[in-house]
């Protein structure tokens, strides 16, 4: 059973996960359960092959409410590297022209703080006594192809910049 610290991290890990029939990344489920306890399902054709499609996931009991995708513990189901890779892709989407009318500047806002969100979260993966998110955490292929091509990338001090360089973004968008 996936177990996700949050609704949003169980949100990110189906976007992340594509169909097995025929590798379409969208997944428009239609159905969610909530189980006994803290379970959380989600379910739902392929919008391409139609082949059905269910996530089950056990939330823990300390959610967080988004943006933010867990608490202080790294995610047990989404490594660092999916991760950074979202914050990239959020950044950019918050990247908009100064003149960049309301409706999209309050876009660019949300990109932002989910680019924050998650590189916030590579970080929870660098134990206290390292400079770096060790090679071990990188658990998915994706995660570990992105440490390969650049495993400065997942230092503290790169992690922190970066950081630095999403609040400065919020920053500008809001103000």
């Amino acid at each position: 059973m996936l177990v996700a610290r949050s609704v949003t991290e169980c949100h990110l890990y189906m976007a992340l996960h594509p169909c097995e029939g025929c590798g379409e990344w969208d997944f428009p489920w239609s159905r969610h359960d909530r189980g006994p306890g803290p379970r959380s399902a989600y379910e739902g054709p392929c919008p391409s092959c139609g082949a059905s499609r269910r996530f089950e996931f056990v939330l823990a009991p300390d959610a967080v409410p988004p943006p933010a995708y867990g608490g202080p513990e790294p995610s047990r189901i989404i490594d660092p590297g999916e991760f950074l890779a979202m914050s990239e892709r959020a950044a950019r989407h918050a990247a908009v022209p100064a003149d960049a009318s309301g409706p999209r500047r309050e876009d660019a806002r949300t990109a932002a703080s989910d680019a924050l969100a998650a590189v916030e979260e590579v970080l929870k993966f660098v134990p206290p006594d390292a400079s770096a998110v060790p090679a071990s955490a990188f658990t998915s292929e994706p995660g570990r192809a992105r440490y390969a091509a650049d495993p400065a990338a997942f230092t503290r001090e790169r992690l922190q910049e970066r950081i630095e360089a999403c609040r400065q973004m919020l920053l500008t968008l809001t103000g």
